[in-house]
């Protein structure tokens, strides 16, 4: 690891000293230093901070067109709708870092709650229950992973046909209910009951997770490695990175946080159908999220402030949708714009160049 560190420290130095010797000789040639592009330029900013602007921009045109829209009751509907599918952005946009995709998180956010539920309905100690659902995403994650990073399969094939394993798996094999209702004494109800000075409890466990990520991320060598694999897979590789476990154990936090986005919404809806789908519109919402909070899909680029970001954006827009009671066709058209939209701006800040070529494809 030393090793590494050194290798990239001289690339940078030396990186330094070329531009210097660049500029020096252009200036004394009597020209002057390029100016940077607008695509330079633009790619500068901190996204974050821009999505947030915009967010504000929502919020007072949510104030011009809905009365009920600047409420405390509001604000709150608004928070529980962002709650789970920021989560799961967490754990998606960890898989981004390393240039992969996560299309069975939703699959496993619907499992983790019906079984936990029938496994409590047969006499289970719901303790057990839990234990045994968190240990058996731990193993889709880390199939997920191998798939990818061992087998070498591209991660949007491989965890698009999981997801529907999972899903159809535990509904044909498991499942003895259409609907499960969860007890009101229930851990998993507790997890979002009361608050604390005035703010609901679940704000805090969705902080916790952010806060999580923002560490791993920027403060552990894991979340450092993870960056680093997903800027360039070969160049970690010739470092002497662990290159394949980091993928995979991205690929298991993406998991377990399907698990604890399952149990949030359980909590806070109180029941769950077996109607559910593998790529249901939280998955949508949840991509939607990752690219516009500027987690790139090239790899290796990304903030917790731009996630948070992201999610408050598509929080604050789906109820604006809501309230001025957009048609779900509508709905759908807005969102897929918004999506393409950040896909297009993410494609042109981040153009593949021959390195990224080089590298597998999601």
């Amino acid at each position: 690891m030393q090793s590494a560190l050194r290798t990239v420290t001289s690339i940078t130095v030396q990186k330094a000293g070329d531009r210097s010797m660049t500029q020096s000789s252009v200036e004394a040639r009597g020209g002057s230093p390029a100016k940077a592009s607008l695509r330079e330029r633009a790619g500068r900013l901190d996204q974050g901070a821009l999505v947030l602007v915009l967010t504000g921009g929502l919020i007072a045109l949510g104030a011009l067109t809905s009365p009920g829209f600047l409420t405390a009751g509001n604000a709150g509907t608004v928070l529980q709708l962002t709650l789970g599918f920021g989560i799961l952005a967490v754990g998606q946009a960890t898989v981004v870092l390393t240039k992969g995709v996560d299309l069975s998180i939703a699959a496993v956010t619907s499992v983790s709650g019906l079984v936990t539920l029938e496994l409590v309905s047969r006499g289970m100690p719901e303790p057990l229950a839990i234990a045994i659902m968190l240990g058996a995403a731990l193993c889709m994650g880390t199939l997920n992973g191998v798939l990818v990073a061992y087998a070498e399969m591209p991660a949007l094939f491989a965890t698009l046909g999981t997801g529907s394993l999972y899903l159809g798996g535990v509904t044909v094999w498991l499942l003895d209910s259409n609907m499960y209702t969860l007890p009101s004494d229930s851990f998993i109800a507790g997890l979002t009951q009361g608050a604390f000075l005035g703010v609901p409890a679940y704000f805090f466990v969705g902080a916790a997770v952010f806060a999580g990520g923002w560490v791993l991320w920027n403060y552990t060598t894991v979340g450092r490695m993870m960056r680093s694999i997903g800027d360039n897979p070969e160049t970690a590789r010739l470092d002497g990175q662990p290159d394949r476990p980091i993928v995979v154990a991205a690929y298991v936090l993406s998991s377990a946080m399907g698990v604890l986005a399952g149990y949030i919404l359980l909590s806070l809806y109180g029941s769950v159908l077996t109607t559910g789908a593998a790529f249901s519109p939280l998955l949508f919402t949840t991509l939607t999220v990752v690219v516009i909070g500027g987690i790139s899909l090239s790899g290796g680029r990304g903030s917790i402030l731009g996630l948070a970001a992201g999610t408050a954006f598509v929080g604050v827009m789906d109820n604006l949708l809501t309230l001025n009671s957009f048609s779900p066709a509508w709905e759908d058209l807005t969102r897929g714009l918004v999506l393409l939209g950040a896909v297009v701006v993410d494609a042109w800040l981040h153009p593949r160049d021959e390195e990224t070529s080089k590298s597998d494809d999601l």
